[in-house]
């Protein structure tokens, strides 16, 4: 019973008028089945980014786009992880977990990844391309070779892809942040 109160004292902030319906749905199925599987979360003021809850119904995000804190009824931040392939998104109208590819800011566009996903690791120049960033910025696409088809690999735990002019490669979250100028979305 103290799960349900607890489930339903997150969603009562006026926050969550404006969010899509779906999406809702979908977040708040989420945290049920995290709260039912026992994944609902470790305590770690270490990794926080916020050590104080100022309101029980609190939710923000960490560095790590995978990861968000939410607050217990004792006030205590409790660490969960969105599911695989979304992200904890927070601004320009969105809050939780959402697909990386629905994410409003903070990633390449579809038309840029479609791009160079269609020109692959085929190149007139002799040089294999370098890697270039998937929609999901635990992920990235490398060439082999030349004319070779281009693999989808993820970044280590702890990293997320950039391809910026100071950086290409897998990056620790905060560096990712900065990069994709995406650090007031969490």
């Amino acid at each position: 019973m103290l799960r349900w109160l607890f489930v339903m004292k997150l969603f009562m902030k006026n926050k969550w008028s404006n969010f899509p319906r779906i999406l809702l749905l979908i977040l708040i199925l989420t945290m049920l089945q995290l709260l039912q599987q026992g994944v609902a979360a470790t305590t770690d003021p270490d990794t926080t980014t916020n050590a104080t809850c100022r309101h029980a119904t609190d939710m923000w995000g960490d560095p790590d786009p995978n990861i968000f804190y939410v607050c217990s009824d004792g006030g205590q931040p409790l660490q969960l992880e969105c599911p695989p392939g979304r992200g904890f998104f927070s601004g320009l109208g969105y809050l939780g977990c959402l697909p990386y590819d629905h994410w409003p800011a903070c990633r390449p566009s579809e038309e840029q990844v479609a791009a160079q996903l269609s020109a692959g690791c085929d190149t007139t120049t002799g040089i294999v391309p370098s890697p270039w960033a998937s929609p999901d910025p635990n992920r990235f696409y490398l060439c082999p070779s030349i004319n070779a088809t281009p693999l989808l690999l993820n970044c280590a735990a702890g990293s997320g892809f950039v391809s910026s002019s100071e950086v290409v490669g897998c990056a620790d979250w905060s560096q990712w942040r900065r990069q994709m100028e995406c650090e007031a979305y969490y």
